[in-house]
């Protein structure tokens, strides 16, 4: 029993500790997964050893208390937190409490919504006026953010609604979008100044500014999710009714969401956890709420969060891990990559060892030096990386271990060349370059030969089989046979998916080959207007700057890569062994309005991906671009299109709904 108090007592130290800084400091000391696992284990101890439990709990409290830098606010009713889940089955197990109060005996209907990770809030309208706004607090008693709040350029000052309540509060979240956060850490960088941890930091530093002018040059955004006091008149009977109505009033509201069973709420978990990195901003789950209002008043609440409603968390993006050395892999086009290798953390169910640098001066940026404790973030299928160094005014860091720049490249020893904040190993020769080269042209991105990974390159190449990409266009059978672990119906797998790459369009090709500069989308720009692969190879550098957007760069990569005699022997040694390039195929109307039009795609859209709306601009004749400038013609803007649309509005974009779009597109 001594044990379990002792461990009891450290858990309650570190966890008010926690909440003190990330509540009243906005200064988080462990990520989100860590946090949540060390209350999980506090109320395992309450619930087994009710004796032990302090009624100033961490485990009671919903937030931190109010700042004395701010007048406080009291709520009413009380801000509550919301419980956890982190498994289908603890979710099962809700739905099944939930069950009581529904007194159809039907399925519990339930309203799901995604969980942002921002900064919850409360903001009062009197007579459609907004009159004060609020930040959570403890729950019971907030801090006075009103000025800071009137700068956000969604709240509505004055509700629309007729007629408007006598007295309205309603509740929701303030948080900054990811263009935004990358904006501002860039002013911050270029002034010296201590660069945000991650949006909700952010969004978090900004609305407890003494100064609102301050504020109101920082983008935050907002939405609401429910209504605290409101006039008697003034009544909904569900959650979906209460959404509408706050539409109707003009206040903004999370469009994605959705009302159904059970079933519906973890079919759209699933998607939103596979998806969720295509989003402007950050979320960590979604919200489960019963959607029907007289069965949350039979449910009631806890003292610390209603019985009606709970978080579904997703696995951890984020963790804290020490940085203990750095290689250097050098890329197909020669650059070199600083990689970290890590102390192994479980990251969303995922062990990561080793994160991207990207580049010296992002070290640099960073100030990150061997043997710090770092912040991970993995998202999707992106590589992990490195976005902060963690406690950097600790003293201890000063006995760390700098980041070397190397001076040669560590595979062939070639002099590095300096190109703007890159290294580059400029040895065409250097084998890392032909392997990653080769890598690249069987991956998905390039050729996409199925069942020909990193792993079967390197043992190819380990037996002296595959030199070039030309040579597997020559493997025979009984070549993967030679190798460990092949088995016919393996190698006959292998050799059908290279038999499908024997055609390929002039743009697929061109995308495969790797050339310095030419990604998916350049090769498909310079192959619709070059249509052959012997018209392409006769291009000069001055007809190759007369396509749009082929710059000086782009050309002398395409210029000097088929004037090179080993790559055009190896263009020549594929089409020996059997490869066909396929003249591009550009049916392309005069009258299709997306023709040579730039486009640029931003916020959650309901009917595509942004890269399925991307692909079909392509697809159309047009440009997809990841920025607004002057030359964009129009912004496909979807919900939560964050500072994209704000700069389309500056230079007079045209900016195109959903709907618009589709009828544009002839799509439905």
């Amino acid at each position: 029993m001594d044990s379990v108090k002792k461990r009891y007592d450290e858990l309650f130290e570190l966890l008010t500790k926690y909440n003190h800084y990330y509540y009243e400091l906005d200064q988080p000391l462990v990520d989100d997964a860590e946090y949540d696992r060390l209350m999980q284990e506090l109320m395992e101890i309450e619930k087994r050893h009710p004796g032990l439990k302090k009624k100033d709990s961490p485990s009671q409290r919903v937030g931190g208390a109010a700042s004395a830098t701010f007048s406080e606010v009291p709520h009413d009713p009380p801000m509550m937190s919301l419980g956890n889940v982190f498994s289908e089955a603890e979710l099962d197990d809700f739905n099944e409490r939930c069950r009581k109060f529904v007194t159809s005996g039907g399925e519990p209907v339930y309203s799901g919504e995604l969980k942002y990770d921002g900064l919850a809030v409360e903001v009062k309208y009197v007579k459609g006026k907004f009159v004060q706004g609020s930040t959570r607090g403890n729950g019971v008693m907030g801090e006075d953010v009103t000025a800071n709040m009137a700068t956000i350029k969604k709240l509505p000052l004055k509700l629309v609604m007729d007629p408007v309540p006598e007295l309205l509060t309603v509740r929701g979240e303030v948080f900054m979008t990811h263009s935004e956060f990358d904006r501002l850490n860039r002013i911050r960088g270029e002034a010296d100044e201590a660069l945000f941890a991650n949006p909700r930091n952010a969004a978090a530093g900004s609305l407890r500014q003494l100064d609102p002018a301050v504020t109101a040059q920082r983008e935050l955004d907002i939405f609401f999710y429910g209504m605290g006091r409101v006039s008697e008149e003034f009544t909904v009977e569900t959650q979906e009714e209460m959404f509408s109505l706050l539409e109707k009033a003009g206040l903004p509201v999370s469009r994605v969401r959705v009302t159904g069973i059970l079933d519906d709420m973890k079919e759209f978990y699933r998607h939103w956890l596979e998806n969720r990195h295509d989003l402007d901003f950050d979320i960590d789950g979604m919200v489960i709420k019963l959607n029907v209002f007289s069965e949350r008043e039979r449910a009631g609440v806890t003292s610390k969060a209603p019985r009606w409603a709970t978080a579904w968390k997703f696995p951890a993006r984020e963790g804290i891990t020490r940085l203990e050395s750095v290689d250097y892999q050098v890329g197909r086009t020669g650059i070199i990559t600083p990689v970290a290798n890590l102390a192994p953390i479980n990251i969303g169910g995922v062990v990561v060892k080793r994160a991207t640098l990207h580049n010296f001066s992002e070290i640099s940026r960073l100030g990150v030096k061997i043997g710090d404790l770092v912040t991970i973030i993995r998202s999707g299928d992106v590589i992990p990386k490195i976005i902060a160094v963690h406690n950097p005014g600790d003293a201890s860091r000063k006995t760390h271990g700098d980041i070397v720049t190397p001076e040669k490249c560590p595979e062939c020893g070639t002099d590095l060349a300096r190109e703007d904040i890159y290294y580059r190993c400029t040895n065409s020769a250097c084998p890392a370059i032909r392997s990653e080269i080769l890598r690249f042209f069987v991956s998905k991105d390039g050729a996409d030969i199925e069942y020909f990974g990193r792993e079967l390159v390197a043992r190819l190449q380990q037996k002296g089989i595959v030199k070039s990409y030309a040579d597997i266009f020559s493997l025979r059978k009984e070549d993967l046979l030679e190798l460990e672990r092949m088995g016919e119906k393996l190698a006959d797998k292998i050799l059908a998916s290279i038999e499908a790459r024997r055609n390929m369009t002039l743009s697929h090709f061109l995308r495969s080959l790797g050339i310095r500069n030419v990604g998916e989308h350049v090769a498909s720009v310079v192959a619709r207007a070059a249509v052959s692969l012997d018209k392409l190879r006769e291009m000069d550098m001055e007809r190759l700057m007369e396509i749009k957007e082929v710059g000086p760069e782009v050309a002398r990569s395409i210029f000097q890569f088929f004037r090179d005699p080993e790559s055009s022997r190896l263009v020549a040694d594929m089409m020996k062994n059997g490869l066909v390039v396929k003249d591009e195929d550009v049916p392309i109307a005069e009258d299709n309005p997306l023709k040579d039009r730039t486009f640029v795609v931003t916020g959650t859209l309901e009917h595509f991906s942004r890269k399925e709306a991307e692909d079909l601009i392509v697809k159309m004749g047009g440009r997809a671009a990841g920025s607004v400038s002057k030359k964009t013609d129009y912004v496909l803007a979807g919900e939560s299109p964050g500072s994209k649309i704000d700069k389309a509005r500056e230079l007079g974009v045209a900016i195109l709904s959903e709907e618009e779009f589709m009828k544009m597109t002839g799509t439905n």
